[in-house]
């Protein structure tokens, strides 16, 4: 794969890109505002037969990142979309309608990090029982022992 050729591309196509990063030989981070994150999923998804990896997120002191993994199998390489959400609006369109394997891990990150997922179609708790408190989210920095 042309990497140069292949970011001008998506640059092109998506131009509200925040930035563009070949992060090693394989690896491409893409970072973008929430509102093409669905355009961006559907191109990859659907138009370029990326298979879906997984999603990772964290509580990072600029928000909430998600970081959305797809591969590129034909050419090996990793490629990743990279979101913040601002810590006092920590919500997002789910991608289910397009990648309807995606729905465990957003409900996971839901009961997580507390970031709620608009349009999700099961939008209940997947790890932790009906008792567990409602504003309790243990990857949120608050409660992770080094930011006591």
């Amino acid at each position: 794969m042309d990497i140069e050729k292949y970011v001008k591309e998506l640059h092109d196509k998506f131009p509200d890109i925040i930035y563009l990063e070949v992060v090693n030989k394989k690896r491409l981070m893409v970072y973008i505002p929430k509102s093409i994150l669905k355009d961006i999923t559907d191109h990859w998804f659907n138009d370029l037969n990326y298979r879906y990896v997984i999603v990772t997120a964290m509580d990072s002191k600029q928000g909430y990142e998600l970081i959305y993994h797809y591969s590129d199998d034909r050419t090996g390489w990793l490629m990743n979309l990279n979101v913040i959400l601002p810590h006092n609006e920590p919500e997002i369109e789910s991608m289910t309608q397009v990648v309807y394997g995606i729905e465990w891990i957003e409900r996971e990150i839901m009961d997580i990090l507390g970031i709620k997922f608009l349009n999700h179609p099961k939008p209940e708790r997947f790890l932790f029982a009906e008792t567990w408190p409602e504003d309790q989210y243990p990857y949120r920095r608050k409660y992770r022992q080094e930011d006591r």
